[in-house]
């Protein structure tokens, strides 16, 4: 008996030890009542975890939880909170939730889980979130959503999904789940299906699609009916043709079914949404991706009608340095090696004894199991396959690639001077993978690279000289990331000719270090980004005003402050972007300074936002006259001063005279002096005052 009464002490022990106390008694968080509310707020107390902790239990409470460290979550971690209506768990750097984590949870009706760096929703991920209506996971890196992840919310209407990387929902998905308000704005979807997608959100009262590569062919004719169906005011913002290039810009509910689906007799002239794995090319010299016969290829953005965003032409077209391949002649052939080509994939030659080695959507999972190795393969294609990491060792055996194409895989390391050997590789495609770090050893070799293609990764830094590796680099493509700044020096050494940023977190571009270097652009885009249009952003937009519309492919929409709010800030005057710099200025100046391109007549920099080389002749003329009077009071007053002088001159010399007579009449009266005359080798030196005259 006395064995089972220590052995129950003991486990109660153990297990008041795993709860430090209430988090409101001990004050651990804040706890306070707003308008009838209690607030539990725990903001930034470095939580990692939340089993040792409680909270009332007395009563309902909103739980915020956000700025902790609480990366994972396990089964029962909100297990001693089950009196929460809300939970509030921003910025805590979480990317795994367990199934079961909100067990407990049966009261909760708001859940925040946005601005971490969540990448996937399992199934049963919100299990026990019984009462849930509105759940914000935006801005995450959300990828992979499994069809059961919302089977257990059958309460949830709002769903916030936005600025996220999901690139196509699954089936079934939303079955179920009574959703009235979807925001799905900022991810990587070119699609969404009627069937078993959109058929089974019917009560839709609002959804928000923009910022989608959406590609406008026969897939998404059942959108474009969906939409037309659906009450009128349910779609927020626009959709957007991003593919194929004839579509570019073109608003979806603008174009036909013949637009988006011409009839199979007809052909379809237009470039296709990158990478076109079957474009070839008449036989010539090797193009490269920004030159046509030798001449510079100026692509004519397409614009909306009215006078919508413009999208960019041309910026992804792949252009293969491969000739024209007779039809059926070389498919197939075995290497010139005589080795046959690694299993699953196709080989073809290309003239000029190369090959292109094709291993698209293979589910090959690394590169080391492509066997035989082929050393003669010019271009390299691997999109849409399960790779998950690049080594130094997979690139040794192909020296002579010209082309690699690893887009849409799972890549997320890449091993420092893995592209070492590639000396002569011109092409490279690495979109849609996990990349979330740039830097100068990851593209050490390339010295021959052009076009380098990394959108639609989780990219959120570029180090110092990471382009530098790549000195022949001429387009780089970096839209759909997570960049929120570029660093100093970023461009130096590089000629860029074109160059995408848009659909990022840029507030704002520096000029100096950054934009500066831009000296040989012919196309940028940096539409989609969150600019600031206060006193920062005036240079940028300077800088952007000095390039003009043929070079800057679409309009910059301001995201703050609120005022301006969606406005086009290349059509704000300088002077309502920044009040209290110009509140300092006349308005004389002002005005002809408001829209000042910071450029003097001279063509150097101005170091101000105003331009002051041009000066109205109402304030030239007083000014001048203004110099001409100061000048003659100057002169006459020098002249005053030196008569002045002179006259004192003349006055302290004769005072200089009668003081030197007195003087000497004084020793001659003293009668220290001796009497005779002045003896120079006596004992004593005497003066005769009787033998000298004063005169002397």
């Amino acid at each position: 008996m006395l064995l089972w009464i220590l052995l129950l002490e003991t486990s109660l022990c153990f297990a008041a030890g795993n709860v430090t106390g209430d988090v409101c008694k001990e004050k651990i968080c804040s706890c306070n009542e707003i308008e009838g509310d209690l607030h539990v707020d725990c903001e930034k107390k470095g939580f990692t975890s939340l089993q040792r902790f409680t909270a009332p239990t007395s009563q309902f409470y909103h739980l915020f939880l956000h700025g902790n460290s609480l990366t994972r979550l396990f089964p029962n971690e909100f297990a001693n909170f089950y009196n929460a209506v809300s939970l509030h768990m921003e910025n805590n750097g979480l990317h795994e939730i367990v199934p079961g984590a909100f067990l407990g949870l049966q009261l909760v009706k708001r859940l925040h889980i946005n601005n971490n760096k969540i990448k996937s929703f399992r199934k049963q991920t919100f299990l026990g979130l019984d009462d849930l209506e509105y759940l914000q996971a935006d801005f995450n890196l959300l990828r992979d959503i499994d069809p059961g992840a919302f089977q257990d919310l059958n309460k949830l209407e709002v769903l916030i999904l936005n600025d996220n990387l999901i690139s196509t929902l699954p089936a079934n998905v939303f079955q179920y789940v009574p959703i009235t308000h979807l925001d799905l704005r900022g991810n990587r979807l070119k699609t969404l299906p009627y069937e078993e997608v959109l058929e089974q959100i019917p009560g839709i009262a609002e959804i928000l699609l923009e910022d989608n590569p959406w590609d406008c062919t026969c897939d998404l004719l059942s959108l474009k009916e969906w939409l037309e169906n659906i009450p009128k005011n349910a779609l927020i913002g626009r959709v957007v043709c991003e593919a194929p290039t004839r579509l570019q810009g073109k608003d979806l509910n603008e174009t036909t079914e013949q637009d988006l689906c011409p009839l199979k007799h007809r052909v379809d002239s237009s470039l296709p949404a990158p990478p076109a794995q079957e474009e070839t090319f008449p036989p010539g010299p090797l193009p490269t991706p920004f030159k046509t016969n030798g001449q510079e290829d100026h692509a004519t953005p397409g614009s909306a009608p009215n006078g919508g965003t413009k999208i960019p032409g041309n910026w992804q077209i792949k252009i293969r340095p491969t000739a024209a391949i007779g039809t059926g002649s070389a498919r197939n052939k075995p290497p010139a090696n005589g080795l046959p080509c690694p299993g699953g994939c196709s080989c073809d030659h290309i003239p000029g004894s190369g090959l292109k080695m094709n291993c698209n959507n293979r589910n090959v999972s690394s590169l080391a199991d492509l066997k035989p190795k082929l050393s003669n393969v010019q271009e390299l294609f691997l999109r849409d396959n399960k790779i998950h990491s690049i080594r130094k060792s997979h690139f040794v055996d192909y020296k002579n690639l010209i082309l690699l194409d690893l887009g849409n895989n799972n890549i997320a390391t890449v091993e420092n001077n893995t592209f070492k050997n590639l000396l002569d590789l011109r092409w490279l495609y690495m979109d849609s993978n996990y990349l979330d770090t740039l830097s100068r050893e990851k593209f050490a070799g390339l010295q021959n690279l052009e076009y380098l293609n990394v959108e639609y990764n989780a990219i959120q830094l570029i180090l110092p000289g990471t382009f530098n590796a790549m000195p022949k680099l001429r387009i780089l493509i970096l839209n759909n990331n997570l960049l929120r700044s570029l660093p100093v020096d970023v461009f130096a050494g590089v000629s860029l000719s074109k160059l995408s940023l848009h659909n990022n977190y840029f507030m704002y571009l520096p000029v100096a270090g950054v934009l500066d270097q831009l000296t040989s652009i012919i196309q940028i885009d940096l539409h989609g980004n969150p600019w600031e249009c206060a006193c920062t952003i005036v240079p940028f937009k300077q800088w952007a005003e000095r390039l003009g519309s043929e070079v800057l492919m679409s309009d910059l929409k301001c995201e703050t402050p609120v005022n301006f709010f969606r406005k086009d800030f290349m059509l704000l005057s300088n002077d309502e972007i920044c009040p209290q710099l110009y509140a300092r200025i006349s308005p004389t100046l002002t005005s002809h300074s408001k829209n000042s391109t910071g450029l003097a007549e001279t063509g150097t920099h101005s170091n101000s936002y105003l331009d002051t080389s041009r000066v109205s002749i109402s304030v030239l003329v007083p000014g001048l006259l203004l110099v001409f009077v100061t000048s003659a009071f100057t002169v006459v007053g020098m002249l005053v001063f030196i008569l002045r002088n002179r006259k004192r001159s003349k006055r302290r010399d004769a005072n200089s005279s009668a003081s030197e007579i007195n003087s000497l009449q004084t020793v001659c009266d003293s009668s220290y002096w001796h009497s005779g005359p002045y003896n120079a080798d006596g004992a004593h030196r005497v003066y005769d005052c009787g033998s000298h005259s004063l005169s002397d």
